[in-house]
């Protein structure tokens, strides 16, 4: 019977086993295979080349080009890069309650997949500016699909006040997200009066896993 290492669990031959070098090879072999660094297509050839994989496991992926590996419960991106999102364009709101769309620039928006731990760090920016002495606010709905899982709010907003034009910026966590799902985070303004025009610029959005 093959004893095995102390820290790996690799096979090996006692001095009593059958001299069958090729079966001990093999053994070892295959004890090694699925703790290497596996190589695969995608995502799909690897689910359909481990139907039940093991905590631990770390596999490349050809396309989209990055490493997985498998927490026990599902595969996650190896540590995955933040998701930015920027608009350099210039748009204005009268709005008093958050929207995404501005007067005279598209929408800025990220998407980004949920880390196993279900939590981000959200990095809002803007250079911001009002027509009035009033606040303006910048800060983001989070969304899964077309459901609202977080919704803009002044807790969680980049604030600038006055006429002239400043450079605002918050963060803050996210938690409560379902692993490997895909997300979208897409920024909301408003102006603290509807009689004042809130104008934002070099808008972003970060999105960091944790």
């Amino acid at each position: 019977m093959a004893l095995l290492t102390p820290l790996g669990s690799l096979p090996y031959p006692q001095p009593s086993d059958a001299a069958n070098i090729p079966q001990h090879m093999q053994s070892l072999a295959e004890a090694v295979d699925g703790r290497t660094v596996l190589r695969f297509a995608d995502q799909a050839s690897l689910d359909a080349k481990i139907a039940a994989p093991v905590g631990g496991m770390l596999a490349f992926l050809t396309t989209p080009k990055q490493f997985v590996y498998h927490n026990g419960s599902v595969w996650s991106v190896l540590a995955p890069p933040p998701a930015h999102g920027a608009n350099t364009g210039s748009g204005s709101t009268t709005s008093a309650t958050y929207v995404e769309a501005l007067t005279g620039s598209t929408a800025t928006t990220v998407s980004f997949t949920a880390p196993p731990s279900g939590t981000v760090l959200l990095t809002v920016g803007a250079r911001i500016s009002s027509s009035a002495a009033t606040a303006c606010y910048a800060s983001v709905n989070v969304k899964n699909g077309t459901t609202t899982v977080l919704a803009a709010a002044d807790t969680r907003a980049a604030i600038a006040t006055g006429t002239s034009a400043l450079s605002a910026t918050t963060q803050f966590q996210v938690t409560g997200l379902v692993a490997n799902t895909t997300y979208t985070a897409t920024l909301a303004y408003k102006s603290a009066v509807t009689t004042s025009t809130a104008t934002f610029t070099n808008r972003y959005i970060t999105v960091t896993s944790m």
